[in-house]
């Protein structure tokens, strides 16, 4: 009986070890720039120096986007749709834009 408790309470510790390392701090993954942001920009899908500009011109400063992602946790919508109309190398997906 005392082996059975040990063991589950090893497997426990283990088990919330595992889960409390492997998550992370949210705030690592967090873009802390705008440069950050378009820096995650898929080469394959936008023209990179136009997505960069963009993100740019609709936030305009640092503090602007670190403000707003204070509050919020997703991209804008406007900025979105700019990305894709503006800065989309395949221009027929366009349509879909929002």
């Amino acid at each position: 009986m005392m082996k059975k408790n040990k063991l589950k309470l090893i497997l426990g510790v283990l088990f919330f070890s595992t889960i409390l390392f492997s998550c992370g701090d949210p705030a690592e993954n967090m873009n802390k720039t705008m440069a950050d942001f378009s820096e995650k920009c898929l080469e394959e899908e936008y023209d990179c120096d136009c997505y960069a500009k963009k993100v740019k011109e609709h936030f305009k400063t640092d503090d602007a986007y670190m403000k707003y992602y204070e509050n919020n946790d997703e991209v804008p919508d406007e900025l979105i749709s700019t990305l894709c109309k503006s800065c989309s190398k395949n221009k027929e997906d366009t349509i879909w834009c929002p």
